[in-house]
């Protein structure tokens, strides 16, 4: 794209959903047919087109999201709008997505790759951008269509990056409609996407709520859980090093990364030492007698969810609202707590630079805890440690019912992967069974295809029946 296009706010009047959500998945089924003609190389030409487009404009996409949403922090979204074209791309250009994509002639098996048709991408308000540009990027990769709905709160932002992106597909020469939008945001609307018979995967990312209806769909679903994820701050961890850690992840982009974490648990020993690493680094430790007051500004009690327009927000805004007095420069405020769950609402998932704090007698108290947070909440998906001790690390991997745990790693963005480790760099983090997802790892373009695998026969008819009548005589 040239320039950013930006719509105008859509009208007063709002056309049958149905209707509208027909002409789209139309139009997705025409490119989608003509896209089956193009070979790797020529799939691969579009997604870097496209590629050159989203970093190219990641300031500009950023700013508008910012703008818009009134949450995070602009730069912070530019980054991670590279992140999920530039690294994403990094990650996936040399997978085979087209035809025959593996081969084994020892056991007779190859394997070909075919896309599964056209996807519904729900996209949140917390990542609008980038997520908008890592769902497009993984189907063009796999050759899919796919239309986003978007979130209604971060519908310009949205509707620039779907149109920028399509731009430079087509003059990259892809057929026109392989990606798109709802032009005006509804719930009835992006149900009807999610819904239509020719919708073949949902790819949703957004509040529980959104998540459940993708499920419940009866069509193949892909959509993430919330994370409450616990760090545990044991006795031989590099304090400085772990201080910052939680200080850049807490603060990147105001801590909307749901990988992010949300409580700490420190073993009594070193937590004066840690307290003190923290407050170096920017983090202001509420009162006691104000940790209500912050309770009520930051959590709606009847969802027991962070409240809307606190999602994103910077530690000191957040401080004004709770009519907290904080210094200047102040990037995290800590709660220290005494409890976890309803009674305890702190110590829920909050995406804002709020961290709930708790003080562990020993390990086995530590990991109670941090299971217990896992619990509130964050089932199957993030859990931190830190730590010298590869023991204590490993017995933490194998105790904690989490998908992705991270070592002497920033939550944030460690969980997304690709850059502080090797795991799978995406921005759809899977929580299996334990989050009531389909997925347990980082969403990739794998999980994209439908994968045929031809068999051929490797042993003689008479040599197998054989072999099984000399097993029935023999007992």
């Amino acid at each position: 794209m040239s320039s950013l296009t930006v719509l105008n706010p859509s009208p007063t009047t709002t056309p049958d959903p149905t209707v509208a959500v027909n002409a789209l998945v139309a139009t997705a089924q025409t490119a989608f047919n003509a896209y089956q003609s193009f070979d790797q190389a020529a799939v691969d030409r579009v997604c870097a087109a496209v590629v050159a487009s989203a970093r190219q404009h990641a300031k500009d996409l950023a700013f508008l999201a910012w703008k818009e949403t009134g949450r995070g922090v602009a730069e912070d979204k530019a980054i991670k709008n590279i992140y999920a074209s530039q690294y994403i791309w990094n990650a996936i250009k040399d997978d085979q997505t087209v035809g025959l994509i593996h081969e084994d002639p020892q056991n007779g098996l190859k394997q070909y790759a075919e896309p599964l048709g056209i996807l519904a991408g729900v996209t949140p308000v917390t990542n609008p951008t980038s997520t908008v540009i890592f769902k497009a990027l993984l189907a063009l990769k796999t050759r899919n269509a796919i239309i986003f709905g978007l979130h209604p709160q971060a519908q310009q932002c949205g509707q620039a990056t779907v149109l920028g992106l399509a731009e430079a597909a087509t003059k990259a020469g892809a057929p026109a409609g392989l990606i798109q939008c709802i032009a005006q945001p509804s719930i009835a609307a992006t149900n009807a996407l999610m819904n239509h018979p020719q919708v073949a995967l949902v790819l949703a990312t957004g509040g529980p709520g959104m998540v459940k209806a993708a499920y419940s769909t009866g069509k193949p679903a892909l959509g993430v859980g919330p994370g409450n994820a616990p760090a545990y701050i044991e006795k031989t961890a590099d304090l400085d090093a772990t201080a910052t850690d939680i200080i850049l992840s807490k603060s990147f982009d105001n801590s909307m990364i749901c990988a992010s974490e949300n409580s700490v648990v420190v073993d009594r020993s070193v937590y004066p030492a840690f307290k003190e690493a923290l407050r170096a680094r920017g983090a202001y430790f509420v009162p006691a007698a104000d940790v209500p007051a912050l309770t009520e500004a930051v959590i709606d009690p009847e969802r027991r969810t962070v409240r809307g327009p606190i999602a994103g927000q910077s530690a000191e805004k957040i401080a004004r609202l709770a009519g907290l007095t904080v210094p200047a420069g102040t990037k995290l405020l800590i709660a220290k707590l005494d409890g976890i769950g309803p009674h305890f609402l702190l110590s829920g998932e909050k995406l804002c630079p709020v961290l709930s704090l708790y003080v562990a007698n020993d390990q086995a108290s530590a990991f109670a805890l941090c299971r217990a947070l896992l619990d509130y909440g964050g089932l199957g998906h993030t859990a931190v440690i830190h730590t010298q001790d590869t023991r204590v690390s490993d017995a933490f991997g194998l105790a904690m019912p989490a998908c992705r745990i991270l070592v002497n790693t920033p939550g944030s963005l460690g969980g997304i992967g690709g850059l502080f480790n090797r795991l799978t760099p995406s921005l759809t983090l899977g929580t299996g069974s334990y989050g009531k997802n389909s997925i347990s790892h980082n969403l990739t373009d794998r999980d994209l295809l439908n994968i045929k695998t031809v068999a051929v026969a490797t042993r003689h008819p008479n040599e197998l029946i054989g072999e099984l009548r000399d097993l029935i005589h023999a007992n």
